[in-house]
């Protein structure tokens, strides 16, 4: 399982699908690496439109309190259903700030 986050456009690039284009490219690039699941944190009105939905800390812990809990996404890569996972995932030392969560 990975964390694709966090994914940002300059404001003046807004609404030309670029960001959803980097993420297309982040989940294929994923996939061909058999990876399963991919979790993210955000809106989930941006997000749900690359195929993300709402999951809960039941399903899988954060690396961090989240402030938003309601941003806690993921996704399956495989097609099958996404089923809770045991134990606390890591995050890259850059984003493992909690002002970020």
């Amino acid at each position: 399982m990975y964390l694709l986050a966090p994914v940002a456009v300059a404001t003046k690039w807004h609404g030309q699908g670029i960001g959803q284009a980097l993420i297309r490219f982040g989940l294929e690039t994923l996939k061909e690496k058999d990876i399963s699941h991919v979790i993210t944190y955000g809106d989930i009105r941006f997000y749900s439109k690359v195929g993300f939905t709402a999951i809960n800390e039941e399903m899988i812990q954060a690396p961090l309190t989240l402030s938003y809990p309601e941003g806690w996404l993921a996704q399956s890569l495989t097609g099958k259903a996404i089923t809770p996972i045991s134990g606390k995932p890591t995050c890259l030392e850059a984003i493992a700030n909690p002002v970020y969560w």
